[in-house]
């Protein structure tokens, strides 16, 4: 394991990983991703109390009392992109010696302006209008382009600063009115740049498209052709590898797949209710990326981190990851360790997904592992999912495969990035008492 650690591999991943965080562009996102760890962690504590109950049956998700529950996962976890955009404006801003309050409103203003354009609307009654925000764009389906224009409208404001295309005041204007007028012609430039964006992308679809759904359908393309075993491999693995860089990989992977899966999983409920087999199906493999603590299959990392981990993040982390973990949410993992634009982790973290699936594979091969049949389209803790699909004991180990996997893979990468963020911590801590 010594030789691991030392070996030009592992340097090379560590001095690879050094330039990331140096660079002012992935540091304040790494910081804005880390910031939101409170709002997810909340928004998780919710979604696990909405749902635990209509497990037993105590009502249904249709029930008022569940929509109530699940307000606040809706407004933080739900909105996640709204934070992240202003987040990076700021950090991104802050590291460049810019104003940061200024440009995180810029990038925010921005950001609602492709995603969620203000609408009016009519309801029902046929005589009340509202103006209202679609928010389907706000939450994780948004954090790619989030982040896009959070880094490119500090770009835009930085470059008119440093080409003096501002407006400038007397210098006996006081400083507040005076930088709300050298904010302004940033802000307009940004807004004529993105709105134009989306405006011209609205006008060419009949208003049914937003730039974050574009790119979804875009990265979608190529995956809605694969429907095969290698198919399968290529999908989670783009999904995975999509999550590195700030992009809802299993969303996009879910749209392309979706009317698959659902078809296959009906044809199996049909031969089941006549009395047949339910059949294998490819598709099904899909569900190995997420079995055990969501994407990636990151619960045998927060295991690991709470066994072994001697860094402080990394402990902290981890007993805060745990009972999200149990429920299938790995947000405070992917965000907190973290693992997007950090090449160590992201190498175990797309490996053990893949391994994963060649285990079920040969599972299901040998007739272990039973077919699903019954439609499961929402998030369940570990096991319950598995279960409940097939109605089959066996599939209660397909999650096990999963923990026992991940423990594996990740030990190795795991134990480079604690040693290096324990390094970091002493210096920093040598640092404070200097």
């Amino acid at each position: 394991m010594n030789k691991l650690f030392e070996s030009k591999f592992m340097k090379g991943l560590q001095k690879f990983g050094e330039k990331l965080a140096s660079s002012k562009v992935f540091s304040a996102i790494s910081k804005s991703m880390m910031g939101t760890m409170a709002i997810i962690l909340v928004g998780a504590v919710f979604q696990i109390i909405a749902t635990i109950p209509t497990l037993f049956g105590w009502y249904t998700t249709e029930s008022a009392i569940y929509k109530l529950l699940y307000t606040p996962y809706n407004m933080t976890m739900g909105i996640l992109s709204v934070f992240v955009v202003f987040m990076i404006g700021y950090n991104y801003a802050k590291s460049l010696g810019m104003k940061p309050m200024q440009n995180g409103v810029v990038a925010l203003i921005c950001f609602l302006l492709v995603a969620a354009p203000a609408t009016t609307v009519t309801v029902a009654d046929g005589a009340t209008s509202l103006t209202v925000l679609n928010t389907s764009n706000l939450g994780a389906a948004g954090l790619f382009v989030a982040i896009l224009i959070g880094i490119l409208t500090v770009n835009v404001t930085h470059f008119c600063e440093k080409k003096n295309i501002v407006i400038k005041m007397p210098d006996v204007v006081p400083s507040f009115l005076s930088e709300a007028f050298s904010a302004m012609l940033p802000l307009l430039f940004n807004i004529i740049i993105w709105y134009g964006i989306s405006s011209v992308l609205s006008l060419l679809t009949g208003g049914q498209m937003t730039l974050p759904l574009l790119i979804t359908y875009i990265l979608s393309i190529p995956l809605s052709a694969i429907n095969t075993i290698p198919g399968m491999f290529i999908a989670v693995l783009f999904a995975c590898l999509l999550w590195t860089f700030g992009i809802h990989g299993s969303m996009v992977v879910f749209i392309a797949l979706m009317a698959i899966m659902i078809q296959n999983i009906s044809a199996n409920a049909a031969a089941v209710a006549a009395g047949n087999q339910p059949q294998f199906y490819a598709t099904m493999l899909t569900g190995a990326m997420a079995c055990a603590g969501g994407t990636g299959n990151t619960l045998g990392l927060v295991l690991l981190g709470l066994k072994s981990a001697k860094s402080k993040q990394l402990k902290a982390v981890s007993k805060a990851a745990i009972v999200p973990g149990i429920f299938n949410i790995n947000e405070p993992v992917t965000f907190g360790f973290p693992i997007m634009y950090n090449p160590i982790m992201a190498i175990p973290y797309i490996l053990t997904p893949l391994i994963t699936m060649l285990v079920l594979w040969l599972g299901y091969a040998i007739g272990f592992f039973k077919p699903a049949y019954v439609l499961i389209m929402s998030l369940l803790p570990l096991f319950m999912g598995e279960f409940l699909g097939s109605m089959a004991w066996q599939n209660l180990f397909i999650p096990i495969v999963g923990i026992v996997v991940g423990l594996i893979v990740y030990y190795p990468f795991f134990k480079v990035y604690d040693k290096q963020l324990v390094e970091k911590e002493a210096a920093a801590k040598t640092d404070e008492k200097a």
